[in-house]
């Protein structure tokens, strides 16, 4: 059997189920909006297939603090309960590996020096963190 061990760590018992299959009260044990080869820019990773990008995660978020809210009742309970979760994300090294290190997908390496790429990641990040933030704090 495959362990989590940052989960156990956590002291979960079990996954956090994923985004697409967390339903009703499910939600409010954690959700999981995590997408395989997905990065900050939007294109990143699409020559492997179906991914949802980080501000389509965003999106998916802001729908479940709405499901959040209809749960508890009220904004008031949602933002109290929400501002006891933890949230982590981690993303940007997609952004490199399945895009600004792939010429032959895309046009970022020659578009952007490495210095100005990073400034593009971290101005895109920001943007998305302030919706995700906003969401948060309905």
């Amino acid at each position: 059997m495959c362990r989590n061990l940052t989960a156990e760590l956590l002291g979960f018992d079990d996954y956090i189920p994923p985004y697409a299959s967390a339903s009703d009260d499910v939600i409010l044990k954690g959700v999981n909006y995590a997408s395989a080869a997905a990065g900050i820019r939007e294109e990143t990773g699409q020559q492997l297939g179906g991914r949802i990008s980080f501000s389509g995660q965003v999106q998916n978020y802001q729908t479940t603090v709405s499901q959040v809210v209809n749960l508890l009742g009220n904004e008031d309970q949602a933002a109290t309960y929400l501002s006891k979760c933890i949230y982590s994300i981690g993303l940007g090294s997609n952004d490199y590996l399945n895009n600004y290190f792939m010429p032959q997908f895309y046009s970022t390496g020659s578009q952007y020096t490495p210095d100005e790429y990073a400034d593009n990641l971290i101005q895109s990040y920001t943007e998305q963190l302030k919706v995700t933030l906003s969401t948060l704090f309905l």
